[in-house]
């Protein structure tokens, strides 16, 4: 028994000791002179040499890792102004709208005449009112089963735009197609076809509002 606590005693004294050497040996440090300034003082500022201890910097990709999956990047979190995503929207609308607005198609004019119909002569006036805030072209839709006609059309519209007092150079108006070409007359019964058939099973798809009969004061017939 005696000889075991010995041996034990030993053995946690080694190891005492190997703890101490080892701590002796992180810890030590070479001395760093004091530096002396011009005057002859000793300063009690010690600078870091370039060997000394140096701040630990996380690696690049471990912080990148760190915003992506527990903090955030701080970018996302910059919330825009009230409003912003709604005229983001109708900004981009409006804008999707404007070639439309600023066009004047074959059904603006009387057929074969360079005149404009009602219904033209309506989309001219609100094109007119808008024009100082529309940076792009005018543009007259061209007419290629009637040779000559859209170039008529496009000079009465100069010549109207420059009568009204707005400063508009011909180059802008401009003959170009529909932006809009739309159908074929023949699908036009096709189409009739299916919204006959939709009009014809809506009653059983969507039945109508039952009456109330609970005689809480809704009315109806019992």
């Amino acid at each position: 028994m005696r000889a075991g606590r010995k041996r034990m005693t030993w053995k946690a004294g080694t190891l005492g000791t190997g703890w101490l050497a080892m701590s002796a040996w992180v810890w030590a440090q070479v001395p760093v002179p004091s530096p002396v300034t011009p005057n002859g003082a000793v300063s009690s500022v010690v600078p870091l040499t370039p060997n000394g201890p140096k701040p630990f910097v996380w690696p690049r990709s471990f912080k990148e890792k760190l915003c992506e999956t527990f903090v955030g990047r701080p970018r996302d979190f910059v919330e825009p102004p009230l409003g912003f995503y709604l005229a983001e929207n109708f900004g981009m609308m409006k804008a999707k709208a404007d070639p439309h607005r600023f066009m004047l198609y074959r059904s603006d004019f009387l057929p074969g005449t360079d005149l404009l119909s009602p219904i033209g002569a309506t989309r001219f006036n609100l094109m007119a009112s808008r024009l100082p805030g529309w940076p792009g072209p005018v543009v007259i839709e061209w007419s290629p089963d009637e040779p000559g006609l859209a170039e008529a059309r496009r000079s009465a519209v100069v010549a109207a735009l420059q009568k009204a007092g707005l400063p508009v150079i011909p180059e802008r108006v401009i003959i170009g197609p529909s932006i809009y070409p739309g159908t074929l007359g023949a699908d036009a019964a096709n189409y009739y076809n299916v919204m006959i058939t939709r009009d014809a099973a809506a009653p059983a798809a969507y039945p109508p509002t039952p009456i109330s009969s609970s005689g809480f004061g809704f009315g109806g017939t019992p």
